[in-house]
């Protein structure tokens, strides 16, 4: 391994290995990236600071129910953040580390995309 590319000093006492507890919830703080329907939202809502539900229904053109639960999801795991306002709820980014995250994503999508896209492909074969 690269020095440069060293584990961070954060990760040096997280155990590795597939049932390790501490990679299973890593794991789980990716997956909320993961999905392009959460993932879209998230975009979405960093770009336009505060949206609610109908606004992104329409934005996404998927089902209410499947937005709202997608939001229920990213509220939790503390990726957005929901304020009331009458009868309307507006979710926004909750924490600035989303964004830095997002950045970081498109960062490495846009030096890596063939390796990427290829990624897929070789994930069929």
């Amino acid at each position: 391994m690269r020095e440069d590319l060293a584990r961070p000093r954060n990760f040096a006492q997280v155990e590795v290995g597939r049932e390790s507890a501490e990679m299973c919830l890593l794991a789980r703080l990716f997956n909320g990236f993961a999905n392009s329907t959460r993932l879209s939202i998230l975009l979405l809502l960093a770009d336009r600071g505060e949206m609610n539900v109908g606004e992104l229904v329409a934005a996404l053109g998927a089902p209410q129910p499947r937005i709202s639960d997608h939001l229920r999801c990213l509220a939790w795991c503390g990726y957005v953040r929901m304020r009331r306002a009458g009868r309307n709820a507006y979710y926004s980014v909750a924490d600035e580390r989303v964004l830095k995250m997002l950045e970081l994503g498109e960062a490495l999508l846009r030096d890596n995309r063939e390796h990427v896209e290829a990624c897929n492909i070789i994930k069929s074969e």
